[in-house]
């Protein structure tokens, strides 16, 4: 990702760092949906390319957001956990989803998190956070 010279604005701070599209997306995965290494990362929905996923992550890494810890014994073992600092994001995260839940009417209702969302966003975000009780704690 092409870096820009540092700004004063925090909005554009925000985007350098998870503003592309794809950050976003490895963002929600960790912190929604609980994925933690790459081969869950390429799984997903909206397959990432392998390049732009090993990019990403670096990038996340890079900003504090996620920690990569090595496999023992095999690369497929590395994982990725979010700092402190990614989980301050939930707040965000969970302010665009209930965007996109307004304005995207091919949103899927089916799935579970977004009648939660709707019906007890704060009872999501602790239930999410248990996820994470490591990173807390």
């Amino acid at each position: 990702m092409k870096k820009r010279p540092s700004t004063v604005c925090p909005i554009v701070y925000a985007l350098d760092i998870w503003g592309d599209p794809w950050s976003l997306v490895i963002l929600r995965d960790v912190l929604i949906h609980n994925k933690r290494y790459y081969r869950e990362f390429l799984a997903s929905r909206e397959r990432i390319s392998t390049n732009i996923l090993s990019a990403r992550l670096q990038s996340l890494v890079e900003a504090g957001l996620l920690v990569r810890t090595e496999g023992d014994t095999n690369r497929a073992q590395t994982m990725y956990r979010p700092t402190p600092k990614a989980l301050d994001l939930f707040p965000i995260v969970f302010a665009i989803m209930r965007w996109g839940l307004k304005y995207n009417p091919n949103t899927d209702m089916s799935i579970p998190i977004m009648q939660e969302l709707i019906e007890d966003e704060k009872g999501l975000e602790q239930r999410l956070m248990r996820n994470f009780d490591d990173v807390t704690s």
